[in-house]
C-alpha cells in the first residue's frame, strides 16, 4: 500500500463535532445566568457538622445538631403543596418542596457537597433533605450529569432550633456588618443562627480567649453574638479591655470567660449571620 494514502486510519478518534467541552461550558454559563439573573430563586443550605453534632451513642440520632456556616445557593424550587394525613393521634400536615441544583455550579464554584439529612431554608421555613437524585444527563452523555434533585420535607418545631428574623432586624444587621448596599430584584437577605460548640476537656482558667477552643476564626462582635453554658444563656458584655462582672466579654475580637470553665461543661457560641 502506498505510504501517501490519504485514507489511512487516524491513530486517535476525532473529537465530537457539537458536544465537546466548549459546548458543555456554554451550557453551564447559560444555566448560571438563568438561575441567578432571571429566575432568582434561592435557598440557604445548612450542612450539619459531623464533628460537633451530639449523636445518640446507641441509636446514632442527632440529639443536638450543630451546623457549619450556611451557604446561599441559587436553585429551582417547586412547591409540592401541603399534604394532610391521618395518624394515631389525629390529623397531621406535611409540607414539602422539590429543589433542583446545578451540579457543576455546586462542585466547581461553591465547593459544596449535598447530603441527605442536611437542611435548607426556603422562605421562613426549614426543610430536611430526605432524598437526592441525579436525574439529567447533558446531551445524553453518561459521564456528565448536570442536575441534582432534592426532595425536602419541612422540619417540625423543636427539631430545628433556628429562626428567621424579621426584615427590620435583617436590614439593621446588614447595614451594620457589610459595607456594600444590596438592592434590586436579585438580592434578598436571610439571617440564621450558627452555633459553635466546645465540650471542655480539662479546666479552662478565667480570662482565657475561647476562639481557638470553639474553632471560630472570625471576629467576635457583641451585636450579633450570644454565649450559652450548659444550655443557660450567659451575660455577655464588652469590649472593655478588662474582665467585668459579666460571665463573658469580648475584647479586640476575641471571646473571654470571666470565670473558670470546669472540665465537662459545654460552651455554645451563637452567631447571627447574614446570607
Amino acid at each position: 500500500m502506498s505510504e501517501d494514502n490519504k485514507w489511512t486510519k487516524p491513530s486517535n478518534p476525532p473529537p465530537p463535532l457539537f458536544l465537546g467541552e466548549k459546548e458543555r461550558n456554554l451550557v453551564k454559563q447559560v444555566n448560571d445566568e438563568l438561575l441567578e439573573r432571571i429566575v432568582g430563586q434561592q435557598i440557604t443550605y445548612l450542612p450539619i457538622s459531623m464533628d460537633y453534632t451530639n449523636f445518640h451513642p446507641l441509636y446514632g440520632e442527632a440529639v443536638e445538631k450543630s451546623f457549619l456556616p450556611p451557604v446561599r445557593v441559587y436553585v429551582l424550587v417547586e412547591f409540592d403543596g401541603i399534604k394532610t394525613t391521618t395518624e394515631n393521634y389525629g390529623l397531621d400536615k406535611e409540607k414539602s418542596i422539590t429543589v433542583r441544583f446545578h451540579n457543576r455550579r455546586l462542585h466547581e464554584d461553591q465547593d459544596l457537597m449535598l447530603r441527605e439529612g442536611d437542611y435548607v431554608q426556603y422562605g421562613d421555613s426549614f426543610y430536611e433533605i430526605v432524598s437526592l437524585t441525579e436525574d439529567r444527563q447533558l446531551f445524553g452523555q453518561v459521564d456528565h450529569l448536570f442536575q441534582i434533585t432534592a426532595k425536602c420535607i419541612r422540619t417540625r418545631r423543636g427539631i430545628m432550633d433556628m429562626s428567621v428574623l424579621d426584615s427590620t432586624t435583617i436590614a439593621a444587621l446588614t447595614n451594620a456588618e457589610t459595607e456594600d448596599t444590596y438592592s434590586g430584584p436579585y438580592h434578598t437577605h436571610s439571617v440564621v443562627r450558627v452555633i459553635y460548640c466546645y465540650d471542655a476537656v480539662g479546666d479552662i482558667p478565667a480570662d482565657t480567649a475561647l476562639n481557638s477552643y470553639l474553632e471560630y476564626t472570625g471576629e467576635v462582635l457583641l451585636a450579633n453574638s450570644a454565649v450559652y453554658l450548659n444550655g443557660a444563656r450567659q451575660e455577655f458584655t464588652g469590649p472593655g479591655g478588662i474582665a467585668t462582672d459579666a460571665e463573658y466579654y469580648v475584647n479586640e475580637g476575641l471571646l473571654y470567660s470571666s470565670y473558670k470553665i470546669n472540665s465537662g461543661e459545654r460552651i455554645l457560641f451563637e452567631v447571627l449571620t447574614v446570607v
